[in-house]
């Protein structure tokens, strides 16, 4: 039988493998209102002989912007700079080579992220500081707040969904990284109940407000979740900051508004789809039939309920056309009799087979209601997919380490909600939550009313439930007065009605609002506009990185090529059927400790690899790049050089376009050049801002009569053109070296992980 690459595999460890490289993790957080700011050390330690370029894939909470990011080596403290990926990229790379070490932290879907860290030499230790804020939302009552520690696997193929080889993370059976965490609760939310289902928490009362403190040693192997009920309904909020960069919008406003009840549907049509693939096994499994049961216990006579559960394959179950109390009964004996036997987590397609059941007679549109962990990479597609369907999906998340990123997005997409669930939360309660939306009569056409015309605004949710708050943020003129924000639908006569306003003002100091706000204005920008939000505020996207060198000393340089080690994560709390949250403790110093639970595959298995290539051609093509040597093309400063020359010349352009050979031009400059004439611009002034673009970076002159004539060129182009041909040149050229085309750092990594194949 032919192995599935999207399989997962577990692979087994020899004796004198590395040591584990991260030592441990310590958090400490703040809830102020609805305000989470968190910061994370990480430690590392290099225990082995050789220096050691460090990869590590970890998760953050997805709606979590990072506002600071630092490294401490050798008794020294650098912060992170955020700039285009691709300058990132190169001045890692550069810094490497130069046996200095640079440390660079990179944003994927998801709320995950990658840290490199480069040289880390023989017995150093070096610790990664991570500061991160979001906006939380009371939902049915209560702030849930999640800290995720680990990436449980994932069904499919992480490089489809953006990842380099490098970044696919791994888990490990026998990894232990300890965690230690300490949260305050402020006293802006006084009196209400603080509780920990995951973690045994050490809980002090103080004058500044509640604190918790993990009371024994804890594992990065589990969410910690913290949750916060009011004893009394908190007030609709309008909250303002100032935003120091944008001078055109400098306060941001922020509106958390809660709907008030909607009135009730007379009956629903349900269709319920649980996963039952193999990463549901053991506690996910358990938790799914608790929910379940919990859906099952609030349906009425007049609803209507489908049940299907899917893997690798799909399965209808039952189709109810009345939930008779016989008809129930029968259905609780199906659910305590599925299991999580259906192999891979094909999700997208399960979600296709229930929207395709036909509709319930009698019933208005069905709706969704999905049980799972969520792990899968592919998103994109499904989200997609899901919203053109016209159904709402609903999604309960399971399990230790449930995604939620995937499923708020799918939730979001589709104007449905998110309950999450893990172990030590009641599924039962989760469910009735989620039913009582389903029930409630959906607000038409929300719009934000924000008391006159923002300069820019975020985009309104599709639905609003009540006992639930829906977040917006704008951007305000200066002098704009306090106004009452409100909150509007249309009803079912077509007249507008307000459904909330805020009834206090809250001003908040710091930087942290506007960055927030300025990540979800980002999410709307034009394309081209992204890239400069991103680093004028200093925010992690797909198109910035955070880099920063530490200088070693001539003397203290590393010589030697650094190995890479990819830190493996801890094997998430009881995943799948090879272990349990209990089972865990159990393994612990058993010869079980010579296994590895190994997601990666490729990496790893060698066999794997080589099917892998020989299926996937474009794969191949790839890999077979990342050894070609291009001495043929002109570097980058041979390039600037010829133009600076023929400058001095005085020759007259046609000349030096018809002597200067083509096929010296690298493809990633012919690429620049096109899209810098698509901007209006001559192949003539491409060439001239190319020479001026290098200079940029060398900070490095030719002579005083080709200088002058360059300027003169350069003065008779319009200083937007320029502006925005240098950010071509940085968006293409800006990861390659000036006087070579060395590989790219993805390059260059995939092929170090290659070598398994020689």
């Amino acid at each position: 039988m032919t192995p599935d690459p999207a399989a997962f595999s577990l692979a087994t460890r020899l004796q004198g493998e590395a040591q584990p490289v991260l030592t441990g993790v310590h958090a400490s957080g703040r809830l102020d209102g609805v305000l989470f700011e968190l910061t994370l050390r990480q430690t590392f330690r290099n225990p082995g002989l050789h220096p050691l370029e460090v990869i590590y894939t970890f998760p953050l909470p997805p709606q979590a912007v990072l506002l600071g990011f630092a490294a401490e080596l050798q008794g020294q403290r650098l912060e992170g700079q955020v700039v285009a990926k691709a300058i990132a990229e190169r001045q890692y790379e550069d810094a490497l080579a130069s046996g200095d070490a640079p440390v660079m932290l990179e944003r994927l879907a998801g709320g995950i992220h990658t840290a490199n860290i480069g040289n880390l030499a023989p017995g150093e230790e070096v610790v990664l500081e991570l500061r991160i804020a979001q906006v939380l939302a009371f939902e049915q009552g209560r702030l849930r707040l999640a800290i995720p520690s680990t990436i449980a696997p994932r069904y499919g193929q992480a490089e489809q969904a953006g990842l380099q080889p490098q970044q696919v993370p791994q888990s490990s059976l026998t990894a232990e990284y300890p965690l230690t965490l300490s949260v305050i609760v402020s006293s802006a939310l006084a009196g209400a109940v603080v509780d920990c289902p995951t973690h045994p928490f050490q809980i002090t009362r103080l004058d500044d407000g509640v604190h918790l403190d993990l009371a024994q040693r804890a594992w990065l192997d589990r969410d910690v979740v913290i949750t916060v009920t009011p004893r009394e309904s908190r007030p609709s909020l309008l909250v303002t900051a100032r935003d120091a960069i944008s001078t055109e919008a400098p306060i941001v406003a922020m509106a958390t508004l809660q709907p008030p009840a909607a009135s009730q549907r007379p009956r629903i049509a349900l269709k319920l789809l649980v996963d039952c693939s193999g990463s549901m096994a053991g506690d996910g499994i358990h938790s799914a039939r608790r929910a379940l049961r919990g859906v099952i216990g609030t349906l009425q006579a007049a609803d209507a309920v489908s049940l299907s559960r899917f893997g690798s394959t799909v399965e209808h179950l039952a189709t109810l056309p009345a939930c008779t109390p016989e008809a129930l009964r029968q259905l609780l004996a199906k659910i305590d009799a599925i299991d999580a036997d259906l192999g891979g987590t094909e999700m997208e397609n399960a979600l296709q087979a229930v929207f395709s059941l036909p509709e319930a007679q009698g019933h208005e549109h069905a709706d969704v209601l999905l049980i799972t962990d969520g792990a899968i990479w592919q998103a994109d597609e499904l989200v997609a997919a899901a919203r053109d369907s016209g159904h709402r999906v609903f999604a309960i998340g399971v399990g230790a380490v449930p995604a939620e990123g995937l499923l708020r997005s799918l939730a979001e997409a589709t104007g449905g909600a998110c309950e999450f669930a893990t172990a030590g939360e009641s599924l039962e309660a989760a469910a009735s939550r989620m039913l009582g939306r389903i029930r409630q009569q959906p607000w038409s056409d929300l719009r934000i009313d924000w008391g006159g015309q923002p300069i820019w605004q975020t985009a309104t949710p599709r639905c609003a439930f009540a006992g639930d708050t829906v977040v917006a943020f704008a951007g305000l003129a200066a002098g704009s007065p306090g106004a009452v924000v409100r909150l509007m639908a249309t009803d079912a006569e077509g007249s507008a009605i307000e459904l909330a306003r805020s009834e206090a003002d809250a001003p908040c100091s710091g930087d942290a609002l506007a960055r927030i706000a300025a990540e979800r204005r980002m999410a709307m920008a034009e394309e081209g506009d992204q890239l400069a939000i991103a680093v004028d505020y200093q925010l992690m996207s797909d198109r910035t990185n955070c880099i920063l060198v530490h200088r070693r000393a001539e003397a203290d340089k590393t010589t030697e090529e650094a190995e890479i080690h990819r830190v493996s994560s801890m094997a998430a709390a009881g995943w799948g059927s090879i272990l349990s949250a209990a089972d865990i403790e159990a393994l612990r110093g058993t010869a079980y400790e010579s296994a590895k639970l190994d997601i990666d595959a490729f990496a790893e298995d060698p066999n794997l690899v080589s099917m892998f290539l020989a299926q996937d051609s474009a794969s191949f093509e790839r890999l077979e790049r990342f050894g070609f040597t291009s001495n043929n093309f002109a570097t980058l400063r041979e390039l600037e050089w010829a133009v600076m020359q023929h400058l001095s010349s005085g020759d007259v352009w046609k000349e030096f376009d018809a002597t200067f050979p083509i096929e010296a031009l690298h493809p990633d400059v012919q690429q620049a050049f096109d899209q810098i004439q698509a901007l209006g611009l001559s192949q003539q002034q491409a060439w001239a801002l190319l020479a001026h673009w290098v200079q940029l970076r060398t900070c490095e002159l030719t002579g005083p009569e080709a200088d002058a004539t360059l300027q003169t060129m350069l003065s008779e182009i319009d200083p937007e053109r320029i502006r925005l041909a240098i950010e071509v040149f940085d968006r293409v050229l800006g990861g390659h070296a000036l006087d070579d085309w060395s590989r790219t750092r993805a390059q260059r990594v995939e092929l170090a992980m290659s070598r398994v194949l020689s």
